[in-house]
Parts: C-alpha cells; structure tokens; sequence
C-alpha cells in the first residue's frame, strides 16, 4: 500500500509518555500510519484530553460536552495530518450526529472519524464505516467504554451484530489516566508497541513500570501497583488516607 508516510512511520518507532495534546496527537497520528500500512482499515483511539475549566477533584463538571471543546480540536488536527497521504486526500464534512450526547463525525471519499460514538449511534456509525469499506474509519474516545457493558447493545441476533461490527476496529492508540489509591498511572498504547504502565510520582519525571502485550485490567493495575516499590499502592489504609487527604487539600488550595 502507498500511503506517503512510509519514512515518517518507519523511523519514528520511539514509545514515549506525551506531554500535552500536541504530543498525543503526533504520538497518535504515527499509530494509525502504521496500522494502515498494516491493513488496518478500521482503528479505534482513546485520546487523554486536556482539561479545561476542571480541578483535580472534578475533571469535567460539564460532562460530554466539555469535553468535547477539547476533544474537537484533536480530532480535527489528526486528521489534517492523516490526509496528507495520496490515497486519503479530499475534504472532509463535519456535522453532529448527536447534540445531547455531543456525537460528532467528519467524513470524506476514504477517511471518516466519529468522536464519543454512543450505543445509541451506532446504526449511524455503522453507514459510516460500511460506506467507506476501503479507507480509513476511526472511533474516538467511544462512550461505552466508560461504563457501558456490550450487552447494553442488545440480545440474540442484533448482540452478535453489534459485537462483529465493533470487533472489527483494531485498538490502534490509547492513552488513559487512572487514580488508584492515590496513585497517577497512565496506560498507554502506540501500534505497533506493547501497552505501558506508567506511573507518575509526584516526586519525579513518569516512570514506565510495566509493559504487557494485552490491555492491563483495572484489578491488574490494582496488583501490579501493590509491588512496585515506592506506590501508594502499597502502603497501609491509614496512609493512602492521608495521601489523599494531603492531594486533596493542595487540589483545594490552589
């Protein structure tokens, strides 16, 4: 496949731990280079946004639709960089498939992008994706992952659908950020590399403490912070209390 990007792809293969949005969407843009020069047709991301207007003890008190003056931006600069190559150049045409839920999408003749696709989206998701068999769809930061268990889209005949259609979307980027016990992790995956656990000490630079071929569980991280030497995670109920107690005063202080 002649994509265009195939030096840029090829010698940027460093796995590092972004710093601000412009990083993650770089750091994002060389995943999804590489998995469609893999044949990968339809990927999925998960981008972390930066937070506007939130605090450390409520990161979007507006919801979805907060999120999403952040998320935009993202999405829309991925995507300049993405059509640069031959096969998926043209314009493309944005438009909001749900206000409630701020359900947004960008299509064009090879390339298409859904930002927070919900369950009740996905027959609009799926004209999208079948439309453009050929070239490149993407899911961004899909609602359902935060909460929503597969069932939630059905039963029977129209479960085993939906189940299909969104196993056919590669995980091709993703960076979350979890507190646990007191702890800042941040998981982290780049195509074609291994997912990564860091941990963010607050006194001193991320450190990657783990890297696994499959995505950790929340009860994984949960273990893997307990031995790791130095966590929060470690330590007994009445000093993670106080950890949090300390974290949630200095939040408040500020």
């Amino acid at each position: 496949m002649q994509s265009g990007w195939e030096h840029e792809a090829q010698t940027t293969s460093r796995v590092y731990l972004p710093k601000g949005p412009e990083q993650v969407v770089e750091q994002a843009k060389l995943a999804v280079q590489r998995a469609w020069q893999d044949g990968m047709r339809r990927q999925s991301l998960e981008l972390l946004l930066p937070l506007i207007g939130a605090t450390d003890l409520d990161d979007w008190p507006g919801g979805v639709r907060q999120q999403a003056k952040a998320a935009m931006p993202m999405v829309e600069s991925l995507l300049r960089e993405l059509k640069q190559a031959p096969d998926l150049q043209g314009p493309l045409r944005g438009e909001v498939i749900d206000q409630g839920d701020a359900v947004s999408a960008w299509t064009g003749d090879n390339l298409a992008a859904v930002l927070f696709p919900t369950a009740e989206t996905l027959r609009q998701v799926r004209e999208i994706a079948e439309a453009r068999s050929q070239g490149l769809v993407l899911l961004v930061n899909a609602q359902w992952q935060g909460g929503q268990a597969i069932s939630d889209f059905g039963v029977g005949p129209w479960r085993r659908r939906t189940e299909a259609f969104l196993g056919s979307f590669t995980e091709t980027y993703s960076l979350r950020q979890f507190r646990i016990f007191g702890d800042n992790v941040r998981l982290l995956k780049a195509y074609p590399n291994d997912w990564q656990v860091w941990l963010a000490r607050e006194d001193g630079e991320p450190e990657c403490i783990s890297t696994q071929a499959t995505k950790p569980t929340y009860r994984e991280l949960e273990t893997l912070l307990r031995a790791t030497e130095g966590s929060n995670s470690g330590l007994t109920w009445v000093q993670r209390l106080q950890s949090e107690f300390a974290f949630n005063k200095k939040a408040l202080d500020r």
